[in-house]
């Protein structure tokens, strides 16, 4: 493989992140018994150096990293990439800035939090950088693992290891549909490259049934990782059972990479040409996408806990964004551009909404706690986290004037023009189902019995937390009210598929 200085200077970013990470866990070894309030600081300078790095970028040439002596690159270092990875890095950064109060009163080792969290990111990058299946697998392998460690490290709830080894064990079986589908993917085409893989699939998969084979393993692994419906079953107790802003980390970061990964999978490797419209796969990609849209807003809309709601909630929104994966399958690949835009605004309204529960959580937890009458009031206690989560819930349920609205209105729009005018219904019929169990939360927050709203977050825990929902509700509004920027960086990743 060729390595040149070069290829490394233009990961900056990622160096950034992991010598941050490290560094973590080698202050967290000499800090025994001392403060360590400094380590949520430093992560936050380091995600906000990657993403001004990362952001600036964006409209750089494209560039092949790692090429080996055949001419395959193990990376893809474009727009799609650049913009995938700021949104990560954004997740990063919110989740940090939620995480104080929580690592104060689960006494858990701020350093190695931190660092996970790091490190995590660094593997969603590299898994929506990667240009072979490789080193996707190995991308999502450093991310999985340490996304496990961070869902089990709320020890005083009995909910977060159970959490972390129901994840654990259907993140192993996951993997295994997507190592058994490299494998008869490699052993059709010879080869585990996007563009190799390529040359194979421009012609009819009937004829090459193994390759139909590790193409449909290949769906399933991925259907596991974005909680597609019916791999969807671990999401809800694993999101209910971790810590709040880790949750938030997952439902954004941990979908979004493998979204991505997905998207650039499709667009490069199973859909040259934009090929794939009769393609016996693209069936199942269908089934999935209205599965995942209509069973995630049907089971979000009877949940009793918030978090198990948003759960559901984020289920269904990745069946929006495979609406756009379809878009791309056939052809149309500026569909892209509204996939990542969609994920972008996903990420803003997300996190902040996980962020308001944050600053909301009691000190004793437990379920009770994360009930939707547990939130009686809170509008009137807490105003700005009352406005905030009342914006949060519109942009979810895709209302203008957030920038969960145009997201939807950009990916239905490039489905429609590539005449999946179906999913496009279905994908309507959702978000009007959303609006009931998005306002049940707003009604909680402002027409109900104020309740006893027991011990909250000390000021310099909230004012952390305020900064994080701050941002996404900046972030929500910008979107929405001034997109124009956004969609023109994110037209640059039409080049990329």
């Amino acid at each position: 493989m060729k390595l040149e200085l070069n290829d490394l200077v233009a990961l900056g970013p990622m160096w950034v992140l992991l010598g941050t990470a490290l560094g973590l866990l080698l202050l967290e070894v000499f800090s025994r018994g001392k403060d360590r309030g400094w380590a949520a600081y430093l992560s936050v300078a380091s995600c906000a150096a990657a993403l001004y790095l990362t952001v600036g970028a964006i409209d750089e040439p494209a560039r092949s990293l790692f090429v080996d002596r055949t001419g395959t690159a193990a990376l893809k270092l474009d727009a799609l990439a650049q913009y995938s990875s700021a949104v990560v890095m954004a997740a990063a950064l919110i989740s940090c800035l939620l995480s104080p109060g929580y690592v104060e009163r689960a006494r858990c080792a701020s350093g190695e939090y931190y660092a996970l969290i790091l490190f995590s990111a660094v593997g969603m990058m590299v898994m929506v950088m990667a240009a072979d299946l490789i080193t996707l697998f190995l991308g999502l392998e450093v991310m999985s693992i340490c996304v496990y460690v961070l869902t089990g490290l709320r020890k005083n709830d009995v909910r977060s290891p159970e959490a972390s080894l129901k994840y654990f064990l259907i993140g192993a079986f996951a993997t295994g549909f997507l190592l058994f589908g490299i494998a008869f993917v490699y052993g059709s085409t010879q080869s585990v490259s996007y563009d190799r893989i390529a040359t194979f699939t421009k012609e009819p998969l009937a004829e090459q049934p193994m390759l139909l084979f590790g193409i449909v393993l290949l769906l399933i692994g991925f259907g596991f990782k974005v909680a597609a419906v019916p791999f969807h079953v671990w999401a809800p107790d694993v999101y209910e059972g971790a810590p709040t802003p880790i949750t938030g980390f997952m439902a954004v970061g941990v979908k979004a990479a493998a979204l991505v990964s997905l998207a650039r999978v499709v667009g490069v490797g199973l859909s040259p040409d934009g090929k794939a419209a009769d393609a016996q796969w693209m069936e199942l990609l269908r089934v999935l996408t209205v599965l995942t849209i209509l069973g995630g807003n049907v089971m979000a809309a009877v949940q009793r806990n918030v978090k198990r709601m948003l759960a559901y909630s984020s289920i269904s929104h990745a069946g929006y964004a495979m609406i756009g994966i379809v878009a791309i399958g056939l052809g149309h690949a500026e569909a892209a551009s509204a996939l990542i835009f969609y994920l972008g605004a996903y990420a803003f309204m997300t996190l902040g909404a996980f962020g308001v529960l944050a600053f909301l959580e009691r000190k004793e937890g437990g379920p009770e706690s994360e009930r939707f009458g547990a939130f009686s009031g809170m509008g009137y206690q807490h105003p700005a986290m009352g406005i905030a989560m009342a914006l949060f819930m519109v942009a979810l349920a895709g209302m203008p004037p957030t920038g969960g609205f145009v997201g939807k209105l950009y990916l239905f729009k490039s489905a429609l023009a590539a005449g999946e005018t179906g999913l496009v219904i279905v994908g309507v019929v959702g978000s009007i189902v959303s609006v009931y169990y998005y306002l049940r939360v707003v009604v909680s927050f402002y027409m109900r019995e104020v309740p006893d709203p027991g011990p909250l977050p000390s000021a310099n825990q909230s004012r952390a937390v305020m900064i994080g929902v701050g941002l996404a509700a900046f972030g929500v509004l910008l979107l929405g009210i001034f997109p124009n920027r956004a969609i023109e960086l994110a037209k640059l990743a039409v080049s990329a598929l």
